[in-house]
């Protein structure tokens, strides 16, 4: 029997419990706002699981562990282009490591995909009841139970740490030299992407590890007193009493409602294969509203998809566009205002908006991460960064940075490794080559696209890079 819910009407502890008790077979798929992960099941006993998440991929997890390094990957990763053989057996092949470690890894790996769960705060989920994949999986069984009480334990751990970092939106700053730590190697690479500039979140992303990893490396850092967690800029607007001084401004009656924002679906792994796939997140306007009779045609030639621009070609009487014996052009439907911004946000999309006018690409980019981070669950401000992030995106293309676009390295490596960049930075630059485009540098190292467009925009500029 296939189930549907989500998480906040089941929990995840229950869902898994009735799986096993009932000696279920089949898939369990929940899909959150970035990613999706499946569970397989065989007579109520976990024997594999996948994700989407590039944290989880085989070669992210071991070297965001430091049991392998960038260079062993990107051999095996190489080897595989062209033998095809799984990037697990690769690496054994290499010498990197052995069969043993691979199983270990492999089943820490399943339990950290579901632990992880346990910490979504949303999130729908389905079972497919009889459904499992076909290709060969590596053989493994993960006890139900053992699951659940530490997946419960992982969550009371992780409130705990929120004591030292209360958001994944903190910023950590360094009060000390963090190189100069005598720390474990995986303690070492998370720390290395502390620039007082990334959040929590952004380092989970860049260094390709989980949440509660990150968290508890740096909440230890913080009670040292090495690290301090600058909390995310929120503004708190308050309203003046009716006994107060200052006059209030009339508030609207009558406030247009949100526009819907609809998000494709991400396309489905299962199992995952090993490597690097690029993930991309898009997001699709609303359809417009139906046009009155005979404009359709007018509607056709202004839909985004054609390049047409909105109020152009206006319909006639000889195309159709009136009423019957009218001789007048009939005026296009007026479209429903925009939702109104918050305060605190307007001004912060206005300088986005003004620096992406001046040519200030990178300005733009953060302040439409400084709108989202301050107010991004209000509709309005999530409509305005979507719109802001698509007006960035064609003016990055316009500039001669699409994603088809090959980089190719204007002088050598010594001036670049004197370049500010992140380690994420300057290994995606070690694979510059001359033949491979952007999008091929993004299957090779996850990131954001934005940000990975920006960086070659900045080094176009300075004259590093060429295309």
């Amino acid at each position: 029997m296939g189930i549907t819910g989500n998480l906040k009407t089941m929990a995840l502890a229950e869902l898994l419990q009735w799986l096993s008790q009932g000696q279920k077979t089949g898939t369990l798929v929940f899909d959150s706002d970035k990613f999706e992960k499946h569970i397989v099941f065989e007579r109520g006993t976990i024997i594999s699981s996948a994700s989407t998440d590039p944290a989880e991929y085989l070669g992210n997890f071991l070297t965001a562990r430091a049991m392998v390094t960038d260079e062993q990957v990107d051999e095996a990763l190489a080897r595989q282009e062209t033998e095809g053989k799984l990037l697990g057996s690769l690496l054994i092949e290499i010498g990197a490591i052995t069969e043993e470690q691979l199983q270990e890894v492999l089943l820490l790996k399943a339990e950290e995909s579901i632990y992880d769960i346990f910490t979504w705060e949303k999130g729908d989920f389905r079972f497919l009841d009889g459904e499992v994949p076909e290709e060969t999986m590596v053989p493994m069984a993960l006890d139900v139970q053992w699951i659940v009480l530490e997946g419960s334990r992982r969550v009371d751990e992780l409130a705990r740490l929120r004591e030292h970092i209360p958001s994944p939106l903190c910023v950590p700053v360094a009060m000390v030299d963090l190189e100069s730590l005598e720390v474990e190697d995986t303690e070492a690479r998370i720390l290395s992407w502390v620039d007082d500039d990334r959040s929590v979140e952004d380092i989970c992303r860049d260094a390709q590890t989980t949440l509660i990893l990150v968290t508890q490396v740096l909440a230890e850092q913080v009670q040292a007193g090495n690290i301090k967690a600058i909390r995310p800029r929120v503004i708190e607007v308050k309203v003046p009493t009716a006994d107060a001084e200052a006059p209030v401004a009339p508030v609207p009656q009558h406030q247009p409602p949100p526009q819907q924002q609809v998000t494709v679906a991400q396309p489905i792994f299962a199992p995952m294969p090993a490597g690097y796939p690029q993930q991309q997140y898009m997001q699709m306007a609303p359809p417009p509203a139906a046009p009155p009779p005979g404009q359709a045609l007018d509607g056709l030639r202004n839909h985004p998809s054609f390049g047409g621009m909105a109020g152009s070609n206006p319909a006639s009487a000889a195309d159709g566009g009136g009423q019957a014996g009218a001789s007048m052009p009939q005026p296009a439907p007026t479209p429903p205002p925009s939702p109104a911004l918050p305060p605190e946000v307007a001004g912060i999309i206005a300088e986005s908006d003004r620096a992406l006018a001046s040519g200030e690409l990178d300005t733009a980019l953060n302040a439409l991460r400084e709108a989202k981070a301050t107010k991004g669950s209000d509709a309005g401000v999530a409509s305005a960064v979507e719109d802001g992030e698509r007006k960035l995106q064609k003016a990055l293309s316009d500039s001669g940075i699409a994603l088809t676009s090959v980089p190719r390295l204007s002088c050598d490596m010594t001036s670049l490794t004197q370049l500010k960049i992140s380690p994420s930075e300057g290994f995606m630059l070690t694979r510059v080559n001359g033949s491979y485009d952007i999008k091929s540098l993004l299957k090779m190292h996850p990131a954001p696209v934005l940000d990975t467009q920006l960086l070659f925009w900045k080094l176009k500029k300075s004259g590093h890079v060429a295309f």
